[in-house]
């Protein structure tokens, strides 16, 4: 099957997309929470996927009332993050999708909750910053996934429109900021677990799998 699509580009989610990280950071929530006196679980672990980092550590300290300041968590949150992320690698099919879409001239995007430093950093480390045209990060946008700023960001910055595009996400949130901005979204479910998916997304199991459907 082949979707009735033509898009001139397409923006990648990091975590749990392109990189094999959704481990790691939760090794990450886990010891953050166990620092702090508090008792980690999988399934709020899972209801974090998609916001930035500030937005993670705000929602933490609310739930679990957490009595240091913010600014001292995020930056514990962080350093935790930084800490492991150079042993994260690429999910299966990530090079293989980004050179297809070097071959065939799609502008490359990465839209993530990620810092744009981070994403750098593991883009040069994995050998892929050579298929990617610009980030944009968590420090580039006011609200992030699930709002669609982080995407209209990415759609300014192209100089794109959003039938010109496409969106790759692995979570809820991801996928909810991509379909607010009217950008036709791939939804890879890497578990074949039940996410709440947004209705207009068009799910996948493989990475693979996007180059033949457009």
């Amino acid at each position: 099957m082949t979707l009735r699509i033509n898009p001139e580009a397409i923006f990648f989610d990091l975590d749990g997309t392109l990189a094999d990280s959704l481990g790691v950071m939760k090794l990450v929530y886990q010891q953050f929470l166990i620092n702090n006196g508090k008792v980690p679980s999988d399934t709020e672990f899972d209801s974090l996927n998609g916001p930035p980092l500030r937005m993670v550590a705000a929602l933490l300290k609310q739930k679990h009332d957490i009595e240091a300041e913010l600014g001292t968590l995020l930056s514990e949150y962080q350093f935790l993050v930084d800490k492991v992320y150079e042993s994260v690698c690429p999910n299966p099919g990530a090079e293989e999708l980004l050179a297809g879409a070097r071959r065939r001239n799609f502008k490359i995007a990465i839209v993530t909750s990620n810092s744009r430093l981070r994403t750098e950093r593991w883009l040069e480390q994995t050998g892929l910053k050579r298929f990617i045209d610009y980030i944009v990060g968590a420090e580039d946008v006011k609200a992030g996934k699930p709002s669609a700023e982080p995407y209209l960001a990415a759609l300014k910055l192209g100089g794109l429109k959003p039938e010109q595009c496409l969106a790759v996400e692995d979570s809820a949130a991801g996928a909810q900021a991509a379909v607010a901005a009217n950008i036709y979204t791939f939804a890879i479910d890497w578990s074949g677990r039940s996410h709440d998916w947004p209705d207009k997304v068009h799910k996948i199991r493989k990475l693979e799998e996007i180059l033949l459907l457009i």
